[in-house]
Formats: structure tokens, C-alpha cells, sequence
């Protein structure tokens, strides 16, 4: 039986909150672009620093809410041991299969990977060690009540993490305006624009204590090194024109405009990526 996500009427999401619904084709560009944003060297630096930070030990438990297609698992097994035990929920169930079959194909045996969503997670209080969320506030809100949650599954005393990227590029481009009307959309099309600046805010106000912060700044030279940068900017616009935010003519000049400056040599891109690691209070707090 298929379990149901409670949802509640504050709750906001964008696009990700309604992707059971779509075809296989854009979920399919979707997780390409997720795979590729997973690999990038910034994402993951800023990853293994936060999943360092947690302060996991052998045979702790961990969750990871907003899982996606379960891309942060080869770290965590790396920093944490082979005996970690990981827990993923994420709302979209093809995201779900995608995190499955890396743990099978990757021989982790204590991993779970069921329907959830980070604003109500179905597990018991104070059931983890340590939990985090990577590139997920800036999707769902209100991001007090997904870490407030975080906080109840945690054990008093663990560490929780996030991971978010603000979603505006400083972008090589000869027409200003095709660079405007990228970031513009990229504004919008998310639920929470400033989840990443906000990261400290938001962990003070949920009661975490010794909260600690971090900045990464992910660079590109090539729309194909690392792959990250070709998949996001090029192959995922008529994911934008599909849903009827990126008219076809601007996809294809944007498309243009990027791959002629690669062919050049004069392709430039970067974006800032945060990080914030904050403790539960424990009863000496």
C-alpha cells in the first residue's frame, strides 16, 4: 500500500512538490541534472565539510530528508563508515527507485530509502543521531517547520546540516538581456530565493545552538568540465519551455549564445553555495 504524505495548508512548495505527476521524460532530465549537480566539485566539497561536521560515528544513525535520487550516499559511507545507517525520504517516488538501486549497486546494506517529506518526517522523536537536508529549503517552507522537524528526530545533543545554493548565476553572456531573463526565471521558479544567505537565521530560530556557517563558490570554464555546468544551463531549458516559463526562441539563443563562447574558450560561470551546521540542545543546554 502506498503511503500518503500529510500535507498542511501553510505548507508551500514549487515545482518539486508535483513531480509524481509529470512524465517519465522531465523527471528523467531532472535526475540528469541533479546526478551531474551532485558531482560538481564545490557541491561536493561543501557536502563532505557538513557531513564531516555532523560528527558521525560508527553505526550511527542518520537521515537525510529530501533525498533526491540519493546521491549524498557514497560520502556518507566514506566519512561515516560502512556500518552508518542511512535513512532518505523524498516526496517523489522516481527519485526514491534512483536512491535504491545506487545503495544496491554501491553494496550498502543499512539503507532506507522510503516516501516522506521533510516537514513531516515519518519517524519517531529523537530517533537519529544526526540528520541534514541539501538542496531542499530552498523547494519546500516554511524552512522553520523542516528543521524544527529535523530537530524532533534528532537525538538531544546531535548535529543537524543543510546544503542550498542560491539559484542565480554570474554568467558570461554578450546578451544581457538572455543573462536577465535566466536569473529572473531561475527567481521565481523557486519557492525560497534566499534559503542559502538565510541558512543561520533559520537555524538560530529553530533552536540549534552552535550554529556554524560555510561559503563555497563553484566555478566554470567549460560547459563540459565538469558536466554540471552544460546540464544545467543547456540541457534542462526545454524543461523550462515545457512548462511555459522559457519561450523556445530564448532557450535556443541562450543555448547559442553559451555553447559559442565554450567553443571560444571564453565561457565563465559560477554560483555561492552555504552551508550551516547547528547542535540540538541536550538537557545540560
Amino acid at each position: 500500500m502506498e503511503e500518503q504524505i500529510q500535507t498542511s495548508p501553510e505548507w508551500g512548495a514549487d515545482f518539486f512538490g508535483t513531480l509524481n505527476q509529470m512524465p517519465p521524460e522531465p523527471i528523467g532530465l531532472l535526475i540528469h541534472v541533479l546526478e551531474a549537480m551532485g558531482s560538481e566539485p564545490a557541491f561536493r566539497a561543501a557536502r563532505r565539510e557538513m557531513l564531516r561536521a555532523l560528527e558521525l560515528t560508527p553505526g550511527a544513525r542518520i537521515l537525510e530528508a529530501g533525498c533526491g535520487t540519493g546521491v549524498a550516499l557514497p560520502d556518507l559511507v566514506e566519512i561515516a563508515g560502512p556500518s552508518v545507517r542511512v535513512y532518505g525520504v523524498d516526496p517523489t517516488e522516481a527519485f526514491l527507485e534512483a536512491a535504491r538501486q545506487r545503495a544496491q549497486g554501491l553494496g550498502v546494506a543499512h539503507a532506507e530509502y522510503r516516501p516522506g517529506d521533510i516537514r513531516g518526517i515519518p519517524y519517531p522523536d529523537h530517533f537519529f543521531d544526526a540528520a541534514f537536508c541539501e538542496k531542499v529549503l530552498l523547494h519546500v517552507g516554511p524552512a522553520g517547520v523542516a528543521l524544527t522537524e529535523l530537530a524532533r528526530v534528532v537525538r538531544p545533543g546531535g548535529r543537524i546540516g543543510a546544503l542550498e545554493w542560491q539559484p542565480h548565476f554570474a554568467l558570461s553572456c554578450t546578451r544581457p538581456e538572455l543573462e536577465a531573463r535566466w536569473n529572473g526565471l531561475l527567481r521565481h521558479a523557486v519557492y525560497n530565493y534566499l534559503a542559502a544567505p538565510s541558512l543561520a537565521y533559520y537555524f538560530k530560530k529553530a533552536g540549534l545552538q552552535d550554529v556554524r556557517t560555510r561559503v563555497y563558490v563553484a566555478e566554470g570554464e567549460r560547459l563540459e568540465t565538469p558536466p554540471f555546468w552544460r546540464a544545467f544551463l543547456v540541457d534542462q531549458l526545454p524543461l523550462f519551455v515545457g512548462a511555459g516559463v522559457l519561450p523556445m526562441e530564448e532557450a535556443e539563443a541562450l543555448a547559442a549564445e553559451l555553447q559559442a563562447l565554450d567553443a571560444e574558450g571564453c565561457f565563465r560561470a559560477s554560483l555561492m553555495i552555504w552551508t550551516a551546521v547547528g547542535r540540538k540542545p541536550d538537557a545540560r543546554s
